[in-house]
């Protein structure tokens, strides 16, 4: 039993096809990943008794140590949320600071009090596997889904260990490793002038467009979209058509300091996916939806070869769980150290998502740590 308050207001683990054993991702210990829970026996919480429930365990340490044991997922279900504030309040609870976006692709609708749409892409486009914001120097410790409305077919969350990933690499393309812990990747991202139905193209204003006013002339919008970009990065360039390109440099083979192991830390996954997927993978990488996936390349500008990027996404879907979502279930997921996805679905489906801060998880080798010399790390403090 998993719980603080009585010994009839716990939490009890079950378990579901497709879990996997930790000890088989390169983990040291032996146990399910990810890590689910229900309320025990025949305890159905109230919201405040959830909220109470889970703010204890985080105050009381476990809800850190049973994620750093479960590989870094845990899977809430039977809880009440019916509503965007009653998935806040949840979230809220397990403690985490707020994260701040800077330079956001995907399209999302601000519900509640930092909670948001997970993505409002097409339904019949799927997302790659990822870490949120692994392209930029500024990305969230910890990932908090919910579900309120599900799916008649698809939908599920997949998600996958990045510490697995970089077990797998290391065995399989131990020279690929090697480059890319040397060069870091280099990711290029380009904004338009309007927004378009992608799952990460978003507007250059919906991106970096956060203190632009109605009544800004366009040398006034510019200069604090520029502004707002070098929070991240100093490679940018506006194009004829008033698109935007920034460039993102940094490290992707990283260490994650509570595990005390490498992690798979990026979007080069999903951005390969993405590419290939769109039928983007020549210059100018406009795809078949209207918005720009130019593909990802060595931090130095050199290009990736296809064998090494197809390798990487292969072992990251073949590694998959599939979350299939319950309503009012909440997913809390270490950012370094598991990635996520979404499949297509039909019918409605309404999946929230909030992004929270922790300081000290992830940090660098030594050839990491020099290719973050050249790319600014400006976090938004809220």
């Amino acid at each position: 039993m998993v719980g603080v308050l009585s010994t009839s207001q716990t939490f009890a683990p079950f378990t579901f096809a497709g879990q996997k054993n930790t000890q088989t991702l390169g983990f040291p210990n032996d146990a399910e990943f990810p890590l689910a829970l229900k309320p025990a026996g025949s305890w159905q919480p109230t919201l405040q008794e959830s909220v109470t429930a889970i703010e204890g365990l985080a105050k009381s340490g476990q809800i850190s140590s049973l994620a750093q044991k479960h590989g870094g997922a845990i899977l809430f279900r039977g809880l009440p949320i019916k509503t965007p504030q009653d998935y806040s309040e949840v979230a809220h609870a397990f403690g985490f600071r707020a994260h701040e976006e800077v330079g956001r692709p995907p399209l999302r609708t601000v519900l509640a009090k930092n909670i948001k749409t997970a993505n409002e892409g097409p339904p019949e486009l799927p997302i790659w596997p990822h870490n949120e914001y692994g392209w930029s120097t500024i990305n969230p410790a910890w990932l908090t889904f919910s579900a309120m409305v599900t799916p008649e077919q698809g939908g599920e969350t997949p998600i996958n260990s990045s510490i697995a990933l970089a077990s797998a690499l290391e065995k399989q393309a131990p020279e690929f490793v090697q480059t890319l812990l040397n060069k870091g990747v280099r990711y290029v991202y380009r904004y338009g002038v309007q927004e378009v139905k992608s799952n990460t193209g978003t507007s250059v204003l919906g991106a970096y467009g956060q203190t632009v006013l109605p009544g800004d002339d366009a040398e006034t919008v510019r200069r604090k979209v520029e502004a707002e970009v070098r929070r991240h990065s100093e490679r940018f360039e506006w194009h004829e058509d008033g698109s935007l390109s920034v460039t993102h440099v940094v490290p992707i083979i990283r260490k994650h300091e509570k595990l005390g192991l490498t992690t798979f830390f990026g979007n080069l996954t999903s951005a390969w996916g993405r590419s290939k997927h769109y039928r983007a993978t020549e210059p100018p990488y406009l795809g078949s939806d209207g918005s720009y996936h130019p593909i990802p390349e060595y931090g130095d500008g050199t290009p990736i070869e296809t064998k090494y990027l197809d390798l990487a996404l292969a072992i990251a879907e073949d590694s998959q769980v599939l979350l299939t979502w319950q309503p009012g279930d909440v997913v809390l997921l270490d950012n370094h150290a598991v990635q996520h996805s979404r499949s297509p679905w039909v019918g409605n489906r309404t999946v929230l998502a909030a992004l929270w801060d922790e300081d000290g998880k992830i940090g660098d080798f030594e050839e990491g740590i020099e290719i973050l010399k050249s790319s600014p790390r400006v976090p938004i403090v809220a």
